[in-house]
């Protein structure tokens, strides 16, 4: 579309040039370099219809009302610069309320010394996966999505955006924790013992124990012999072969945090021979329900990784409690 016709505006556009340049002012550095996806979706718009990571406002916000009708995908179909408008105003009113927590380039910096001090200074690994933490299941596939992968990135990512426009809440919690070095806070979502350094074992297969369900934690409490009431007994209506399927399910990602915790796993089992029991470790969890489960979940990882599992494997089979307990 030429200028021509730009300036002819069709009685069926809802937005002209003169609000064009209204949204292109008012975005910030870092609003610009958000994804259009992401802010349709957080501002509840239809969903912007281009693909791929140059997809963002600073793509478009430094072309005129004339350049914007002749660029590709935009000229083809008019009503995406609509669209783009409505992103644009709604993301610009979303964040002015809010401004004190937009995050402007000295902000950000200084975001960003906070949260690599307090990283250095609890010794937090840069490189922990994020499909390891707490975060919910849709903030871990929002990162994915922005090739996310780990704390590191997470906190990098972090530095460029407005903390307002994150998808999902937990984002922000967990970026308002690494900021202010709040321990309590850092262990809802990371492997983090409040009180010390780095990251653990023990809190990391409790965090991939609080992925259960409620149906799912009474069923293997049940099947591990623990003590339930009639209404949790009730809630605990797995079959026999989901059960199964459950346990297996845990295995693979207990599995999978013992080969990053690689020396913890070799600590916990020495401590273990020498006598000390899982249940005593696992009691920094601070809940008696998953330390159980966790407990039993570790007892069976450490006899596959001793290799126990060999001639007397179909007696353990009959027997899932004299597997367990030693019974």
């Amino acid at each position: 579309m030429n200028s021509a016709m730009a300036d002819t505006e069709p009685t069926n556009r809802r937005y002209g040039k003169k609000d064009w340049d209204e949204v292109r002012s008012g975005m910030t550095p870092t609003m610009s370099e958000v994804r259009l996806k992401a802010l349709a979706e957080e501002s509840g718009l239809s969903d912007w219809p281009l693909r791929g990571k140059g997809e963002v406002p600073s793509k478009y916000i430094d072309y005129t009302w004339e350049e914007l009708h002749e660029l590709h995908g935009l000229a083809e179909s008019p009503e995406r610069i609509d669209l783009l408008i409505d992103i644009l105003r709604e993301t610009i009113a979303f964040e002015d309320p809010f401004g004190e927590m937009v995050a402007t380039v000295d902000a950000a910096t200084k975001r960003e010394d906070k949260i690599g001090r307090n990283m250095l200074r609890l010794k937090i690994d840069k490189e922990f996966p994020l499909r390891f933490s707490g975060l919910a299941h849709e903030t871990v596939d929002f990162c994915q999505a922005e090739d996310i992968r780990t704390l590191g990135e997470f906190a990098e990512f972090s530095h460029r955006m407005a903390q307002n426009v994150i998808v999902g809440g937990d984002f922000k919690a967990l970026l308002s924790a690494l900021t202010s070095g709040d321990e309590q806070g850092i262990a809802r979502f990371l492997p983090f013992r409040p009180g010390n350094k780095g990251f653990h074992l023990p809190e990391a297969i409790g965090l991939v124990l609080n992925q259960l369900a409620e149906n799912e934690r009474y069923t293997l409490l049940k099947r591990y012999g623990a003590k339930l009431g009639p209404v949790e007994t009730a809630k605990a209506n797995l079959s026999k072969e989901q059960t199964i399927q459950l346990e297996e399910v845990l295995m693979v990602k207990v599995i999978e945090q013992c080969q990053y915790f690689g020396n913890q796993v070799y600590e916990l089992d020495e401590k273990v021979r020498s006598g000390v029991t899982l249940e005593r470790i696992f009691m920094v969890l601070n809940d008696p329900e998953k330390e159980i489960i966790a407990a039993r979940v570790t007892q069976r990882y450490l006899q596959q990784r001793r290799g126990l599992a060999t001639e007397d494997e179909p007696a353990k089979k009959k027997s899932f409690f004299g597997r367990l307990f030693g019974r």
